[in-house]
């Protein structure tokens, strides 16, 4: 109950402009959330499906989280995996998606990105929680590879 109702505050700040997390103007026609870094897209939506652990589509555009490696669901921990990032980040949240700079190429058809969820970092979450692991081959090419949640986590 108690995180509907904080999920049903952050929603209610940023529709009316008074946000947990400030903007800058990037152009006369674009807001962009100052957490963004880079100069990669970035974007706030409404989730709007959770596919795995590490996929969740943000207004319909598909993303997959930087860095963050989740088994997939037929694996051994994949529907855990899953459960965390519904907990985590559930269907109509508010989502802020950082784009890779460093991977700007996607991953079949989805956005690499950095997502925060309730003014927290999804990615690092899973991570944290032992529900993915660090996907090292990218930690050179990744504009987050030397964020503490990344070094943290094996990069």
């Amino acid at each position: 109950m108690k995180k509907s109702i904080l999920a049903a505050i952050v929603a209610l700040a940023f529709l009316s402009g008074s946000a947990l997390i400030g903007f800058l103007l990037k152009s006369d026609s674009e807001v962009r959330p100052e957490i963004c870094q880079g100069t990669a897209a970035c974007f706030m939506g409404k989730v709007t499906a959770i596919t795995d652990g590490d996929t969740i589509k943000v207004e319909g555009n598909a993303i997959r989280l930087a860095l963050s490696s989740a088994p997939e669901l037929h694996e051994s921990g994949g529907i855990n995996a899953r459960e965390f990032t519904i907990q985590f980040c559930p269907v109509g949240s508010i989502a802020i998606v950082d784009e890779d700079d460093g991977q700007r190429q996607g991953s079949f058809g989805r956005i690499i990105a950095a997502v925060y969820c309730n003014d927290m970092l999804l990615n690092a979450a899973i991570l944290d929680a032992k529900k993915a692991t660090i996907s090292e081959k990218f930690c050179e090419v990744s504009e987050f590879g030397n964020e503490a949640w990344a070094k943290r986590n094996g990069c």
